[in-house]
């Protein structure tokens, strides 16, 4: 049984204090854990004492749970709702008291009734059965955390609680059996939250359905912004109660009896409030009494201290004597007015009234449930118990009885239990932790007596070293002078000791003893001296570890020393020959050869480079050969010609000659573009020591010197020893075999890091790459032959294919496999022109062919509209076979069954010819699509026609991506600096503008579009509005320019501003920078310039100026190879 929450804890503001433990009467309902307590309903009784404590401790952890959202949420639809009042509510809202009645109907409440009155039916039926002889004692029941706690963990007294229920109840089912408030539903406003528990209780009969709190009601009426002392009163719906208005009151029960004449002695109606007093001792010396037969008649018994109205959820701030007058005056008010009613006796108040409950008064019988078994704690084996002692560090049984409480269970057994049932962790208990932190105060003790006795031992240990370093000093120096390695020491003053390994005399070229350092490795740069010294000065003179470690760095680790490269390392050791003094000692190593031999790596690895940019972008290194060559034939000789003057001939020159050395410094030509920067100094320092009074002559005499063309010569040898003689075998092609371009693919992974190699090496592998429609384009013919044969008209083949770039080697076998497919379309699939005229079909039979992809694979689909598979012809064919067991071939579906056409053998033809029928030709396909790591399905409609699809994987092993941000985030940061240092234009910070990917370009009035080629194939789209350009131009490029003009430069200053963002950006692009070639800005003055990009992907930002918008993006359009932008 689950029982109804009442009490719920705010983990959050759990302190783990244990004040909540410490008070509550049944302990074990509390769960320790570690974000906070919880509380297992099952076995809390809702006295709410918990709530109290934590409230009192400012934590304010624990709250109460009511019935008062169900009861708000039904009166705002309009249910018909009574609210029976508790007695306290004359304590808790006085002196508005008779206002709250008004406040309830002003909320939606039907009728207000008061459980006072219920309280006189509940005495008379106490009366009734004590007059009848029941068992006593009679424990009364309107406190429900009583009854909870009996029911729950005392079931052996329930045979003693009262038969009838508790006044709301009484009240309540009267009112149900009255007409006019049958149809009502009922709601009970009071101090208790344990009172949940009761109306849900299936002995209850749900008679009543919600139990607001005094505190819930009165939190909602502030919050609406209602005041009692502003309403009207008003009076109940049902007749007032006399006396029993004080049942909430400690002996409000017994003064009720006393009406009826009843003989009442205090010991025989005694009142017990309080949880201390009650399940701590009266309810255990109660079950005594019983067992010795001497027992009260009555038992008048309230959980909470001062009765119901000071109960849990009250909202009041009253004191005890404030209660008990306001509850004495409402009792005298009561008895006063009812005496008017009567004539003599007391008892005769409610005797009609009395009378009339006989007919009913079965329906007031109460049942009650044995609820123990929710008390499903363990109890530990004696040797289990033993283990929980001894982890409690309690192992006697003097310490077993400590009992100091801090845990909240009153004694140590009961800690000992809550820890074996995890309701505690053995950290809550105080005499834990007490020798927890003994035994680590004695651990941190032994362990300082064993580092005291170990620092003895170092220090003998040192003293022994000294002696042993001392004696092997002498025969280091002989091991240093056959090591290979140059040794050498100094001081604070930097002068060379006379100790140092004969390396140090060949690397120096003489004796370096009484030779400042400084001045050995930099003979000829005082700056560097200077610096060095300062260096060794605070190294020596600071002993602080980290301080030298911050300076060591700085030294050179690396010198060039007589022509020689020479590493240098350093340590700083103590001075044997003086005490607390340091000196450094430096091991220099000669690394001559290694480093010629890298700089023979890093040449071939740019040779390399250069290779792979010239392959890739082939059709630029031809174009630029043969441009440079006629410029040095023809060019350049007509130019000195021209009736021009010197400064105009020098400028057309040094023009061409710069645009040269950009073209082939993009393609890595290292060596043209080396002569080229060489022929701009040169032609710089003329033209700076003549200036413009220079003669022809003197100028064509400059160029003659130079032989010009011979300079591609070295770059070319080099492409002609890697590419093979033949570099040139056409007009404008470079053509390459597919051998050679694999031996540079080895070159590459041999030399180049793999960072390189994964750019570099797809690009060469682009090159053999070709659509994979085109391995397609003999089936057609292919097709239209076999319909010949077999005198089928068909259509000619259609073809709808994606750009997809294969390596045709790879696929070659599944391609030639493939005529199996178009074999069985044209021979079993299509019928002949008369069969396809009588199903209603056109006379000529079609077959298609489509290619697409998705992320994994590659689908080939080949279709026809022919007859299709019939599923049960190849169910019964398999099974005459054998193919599979019967009852699987039985179940398998048609679809499943279909796909045994891939089976080795199986062919539903009963005759062979030598187009098909022998049952391989499918089977052959699906072993070259398996080889590949792809496989193949069929779908068929019988009478319709069939497809066979090939799923073949995608070459993913060569595709290499970069996420678009790699790239977007330096061209925001450039462009930012761009707009601002060099505009003047206020932008917005970067790292606020996002990166969106949409599905068409958002262009603003001026566009330019510039492609990027090579590793990474896109265009990159940069759009402005009028007014931001109208400020390039003016405040960038044309400061002078008159108002109106500057419509004319605006679109080769956006081209010129647009080159100069990318250019700048390409730097930063992750290992990209010499992979990439940019070519010349295209302006797009509208949308639909760009239409033939709207199959595209597009990532674009934002960027707001003070002037207007100032967007960029990149487009990469279908069917790019290379490398791909993700996300």
């Amino acid at each position: 049984m689950v029982l109804p929450e009442v009490i719920r804890v705010d983990k959050t503001k759990c302190q783990h204090c244990l004040a909540c433990i410490r008070v509550c009467p049944v302990k074990l309902c509390n769960v320790v854990e570690v974000d906070g307590i919880s509380v297992n309903s099952d076995l809390c009784i809702g006295c709410g004492e918990c709530i109290r404590a934590c409230a009192e401790k400012g934590h304010f952890a624990r709250y109460g749970v009511d019935d008062f959202p169900e009861f708000q949420k039904d009166l705002a639809a309009g249910v018909a709702i009574g609210v029976l009042v508790a007695p306290a509510a004359a304590v808790n809202y006085h002196p508005w008291f008779p206002q709250l009645l008004t406040a309830l109907r002003r909320l939606g409440v039907r009728y207000v009734f008061d459980v006072s009155f219920g309280a006189e039916i509940t005495t008379y039926l106490y009366k009734k059965a004590l007059d009848a002889g029941i068992k006593t004692p009679v424990i009364a029941q309107p406190c429900p955390a009583v009854v909870s706690y009996i029911e729950t963990y005392h079931t052996d007294l329930v045979p003693y609680l009262a038969p009838t229920h508790s006044p709301s109840l009484d009240a309540a089912i009267w009112l149900k059996n009255q007409q006019e408030f049958r149809e009502l539903k009922l709601a009970f406003l009071g101090p208790c939250l344990a009172k949940r528990r009761e109306f849900h209780d299936p002995n209850t009969g749900g008679v009543i359905a919600y139990n607001v709190t005094f505190k819930s009601l009165t939190d909602y009426l502030e919050q609406q912004g209602i005041q009692l002392e502003q309403l009207e009163p008003s009076s109940f719906d049902t007749p007032e109660a006399e006396r029993a208005v004080g049942y909430s009151q400690p002996g409000g029960l017994t003064d009720t009896f006393k009406r009826f004449g009843m003989k009442v002695r205090k010991a025989d109606f005694p009142r017990v409030e309080g949880p201390r007093e009650i399940y701590g001792k009266y309810l255990p010396e109660l079950k005594e009494d019983i067992r010795c037969g001497r027992v009260p008649v009555l038992v008048d018994i309230l959980n909470c201290t001062h009765g119901c109205n000071g109960g849990p959820a009250v909202s009041h701030t009253f004191s005890q004597y404030q209660m008990d007058l306001i509850m004495d005056d409402r009792k005298a008010e009561q008895i006063e007015k009812h005496q008017t009613l009567i004539k003599s006796d007391p008892q005769d108040v409610f005797q009609d009234f009395y009378r009339g409950l006989e007919a009913t008064e079965s329906r007031y019988l109460r049942r009650y449930s044995d609820k123990s078994f929710n008390r499903y704690l363990r109890s530990p084996s004696p040797e289990e118990e033993e283990t929980i002692w001894q982890l409690m560090h309690k192992p006697t049984p003097e310490e077993q009885g400590i009992n100091c409480a801090s845990c909240g269970y009153g004694n140590c057994r009961d800690m000992m239990l809550a820890i074996y049932n995890d309701l505690n962790p053995v950290e809550s208990c105080k005499y834990y932790l007490l020798k927890e932190n003994e035994r680590n105060l004695s651990q941190v003790q032994d362990l300082a007596s064993e580092i005291e006795e170990q620092r003895d031992e170092i220090a003998a240990w040192n003293e022994v070293l000294e002696k042993t370093v001392a004696a092997r000093t002498i025969a280091l120096r002989n091991l240093l002078n056959n090591a290979g390695q140059g040794f050498l020491s100094f001081g604070p003053d930097l002068i060379m000791r006379e100790e140092y390994s004969n390396e140090c005399v060949r690397i120096f070229g003489g004796q370096i003893a009484g030779l400042k350092f400084d001045e050995l490795i930099f003979p000829k740069d005082q700056e560097q001296r200077d610096f060095i010294e300062s260096l060794f000065f605070e190294i020596f003179n600071h002993r602080d570890q980290q301080l030298r470690e911050i300076y060591l760095p700085l030294l050179p680790t690396e010198v060039l020393i007589n022509s020689k490269y020479i590493n240098v390392e350093y340590k700083i050791i103590e001075d044997s020959g003086i005490e607390g003094a340091e000196v450094c000692m430096v091991i220099l190593s000669d690394v001559t050869e290694n480093r010629l031999l890298e700089s023979q790596v890093e040449q071939e690895r740019n040779l390399l480079k250069m290779v792979v940019k010239v392959i890739v972008n082939r059709i630029d290194f031809i174009q630029n050969i043969k441009d440079y060559q006629r410029f040095c034939t023809s060019g350049l000789p007509s130019i000195l010609e021209e009736s021009t003057t010197m400064e105009e001939k020098l400028a057309a020159i040094f023009r061409q000659v710069h645009t040269f050395k950009g073209n082939f410094s993009q393609l890595n030509m290292g060596i043209v573009v080396e002569h080229l920067h060489q022929l701009e100094t040169e032609m710089t320092n003329f033209k700076n020591e003549r200036g413009f009074n220079v003669d022809q002559q003197e100028l064509k005499q400059l160029f003659n010197e130079l032989e010009l063309e011979s300079w591609l010569q070295e770059d070319l040898a080099y492409l002609e020893q890697v590419l093979g003689p033949t570099l040139f075998t056409q007009e404008d092609e470079l053509v390459i075999s597919k051998i050679k371009l694999m031996e540079i693919e080895k070159r590459i992974e041999t030399l180049l890091p793999p960072s390189e190699c994964k750019l570099l090496i797809p690009e060469l592998r682009r090159l053999r790459y070709k659509p994979l429609a085109e391995l397609f384009n003999s089936f057609p013919d292919y097709v239209n032959r076999l319909a010949d044969r077999f005198d089928k008209p068909v259509y000619p083949v259609m073809v709808a294919a994606e750009p997809i770039q294969i390596d045709p080697d790879s696929y070659k076998n599944v391609i030639k496999a493939l005529v199996h497919v178009f074999r069985n379309a044209v021979d079993h699939g299509l019928e002949n022109a008369d069969e396809r005229l009588e199903q209603g079909k056109e006379e000529y039979g079609r077959v298609s062919i489509t290619i697409s992809s998705n992320e994994r694979y590659i689908i080939v689909g080949i279709s026809d509209d022919g007859r299709g598979i019939d599923a049960s012809a190849v169910r019964t064919k398999a099974l005459a076979q054998g193919l599979l067991p019967e009852e699987q071939l039985l179940a398998a579906s048609d679809e499943e069954i279909i796909q045994l056409v891939f089976v080795d053998g199986f062919s539903t033809k009963e005759t062979v010819t030598d187009i098909s029928g022998r049952g391989v030709g499918l089977a052959a396909l699906k072993h070259e699509v398996t080889k590949l790591g792809g496989y193949p399905r069929v779908e068929t409609v019988l009478g319709e026609g069939t497809t066979v699809y090939l799923y073949l994987p995608l070459e993913n092993e060569d595709v290499w991506t970069l996420p678009v941000s790699d790239l977007l985030v330096p061209l925001l940061e450039t462009t930012q600096g761009f707009l601002s240092e060099q505009i003047g234009l206020e932008v917005e910070p970067v790292d606020q503008t996002a990166i969106v990917r949409q599905n068409s370009l958002e262009l603003n009035r001026k566009t330019a579009l510039l492609a990027i080629r090579g590793a990474i194939e896109c265009y990159f789209v940069l759009s402005v509005d009028d007014e931001v350009l109208r400020l390039m131009v003016r405040n960038y490029l044309m400061d002078d320019l008159q108002p109106g003009e500057e419509e004319e430069y605006m679109q080769d200053i956006l081209g010129e501003s647009a080159n100069t963002i990318l250019g700048n950006s390409v730097k930063y692009f992750p290992g990209l920078e010499e992979l990439l070639i940019i070519d010349s800005p295209v302006a797009l003055a509208t949308e639909e310039a760009l239409m033939r990009y709207k199959e595209a992907q597009i990532w674009s930002c934002q960027l707001q100026t003070s002037a207007g918008r100032f967007s960029l993006g990149l487009v990469v359009p279908p069917g790019t190879v290379g490398g791909r932008l993700v996300e």
